[in-house]
């Protein structure tokens, strides 16, 4: 045990000697290629770092383009929308005004019709009441008129009534 404790020179050289020899070989064989590679491996993780940085960049501004095309999308709708209602409201107005105006247009129509008929039936009744009186007055006189002298006498008549109602209407 006495031997364990005291250290031995040449074993000491050859392992300081072996140390070195093994740490020179390691250098050259494993540890300069370890490093490269530790370098590569730590360069590529840098640039997927900065790759992904710039995915990210690129994201968000894709994202805030992507926001302001849908808020103008959104705005032109809302104007279409707007403008849609718009041209419905005139139409519906131009469609009232016209379908008033045709109404009004039809029942002037209606009025002339009417006054024209109420004319007529008014002429018609005219003569059949003057031929009825001209019949009456003949009965009374015991004497019968030509169709000549008849149809003057009722012209007569029918001026003299016109005459009439046209100084009534002015009153």
């Amino acid at each position: 045990m006495e031997r364990l404790l005291q250290p031995d020179i040449g074993l000491i050289i050859c392992t300081a000697i072996t140390f070195l020899v093994l740490v020179a070989v390691l250098s050259k064989v494993a540890w300069r290629p370890l490093l490269a590679a530790l370098k590569a491996r730590e360069e590529g993780i840098r640039r997927a770092i900065e790759d992904a940085q710039s995915a990210r960049s690129s994201a968000e501004q894709l994202k805030a383009q992507y926001e302001r095309e849908l808020a103008q999308g959104q705005d032109k709708a809302q104007a279409m929308i707007a403008q849609t209602t718009a041209d419905a409201i005139k139409i519906r107005e131009r469609l009232l005004k016209e379908a008033e105006e045709e109404a009004q247009r039809i029942s002037a129509a209606n009025r002339r019709q009417m006054e024209k008929e109420k004319a007529n039936v008014l002429r018609d009744l005219r003569k059949e009441v003057a031929g009825l009186s001209v019949l009456a007055a003949e009965k009374l006189v015991r004497h019968s008129m030509n169709q000549k002298t008849q149809d003057e006498l009722l012209k007569s008549f029918f001026d003299d009534l016109d005459t009439q109602k046209s100084k009534e209407q002015m009153h």
